[in-house]
């Protein structure tokens, strides 16, 4: 089951692309080989910070409680990737909470919101 991420657009927001799947084996003489066992990325970072109204931030919560933490996979809107080309994040990937989102009040009504989401290849 998947989870709609409010249409909110991220005030700055930090892309780490996510490893390949290999092993490093070495011998006992020092000699090694590096094994590919796949050929997709995963485990992806995006890492978003809003500047988000009360209602904002309930929509924001309300989906963290519904998707379980990262439990189940988000449906993020293109908001969030507002200002970046779409085909630096692989599409193959499924979007999660990575943590819990840090929650830091600016002034009454605002709030400044730091969101950690990690992309995982599904089965």
């Amino acid at each position: 089951m998947a989870t709609a991420f409010p249409t909110i657009s991220p005030t700055s927001r930090r892309y780490t692309p996510g490893e390949f799947p290999t092993k490093r084996f070495s011998a006992i003489n020092g000699a090694g080989v590096t094994r590919l066992f796949g050929d997709k990325a995963f485990n992806a970072e995006l890492d978003c910070d809003f500047i988000l109204t009360d209602l904002q931030l309930t929509e924001l919560l309300n989906c963290y409680t519904d998707a379980k933490g990262g439990n189940d996979s988000l449906i993020l809107p293109t908001a969030i990737f507002s200002g970046m080309d779409s085909s630096a994040f692989p599409n193959y990937l499924s979007w999660r909470w990575a943590e819990t989102p840090s929650i830091e009040t600016v002034q009454g009504g605002l709030s400044k919101v730091s969101v950690r989401l990690i992309a995982t290849l599904e089965v």
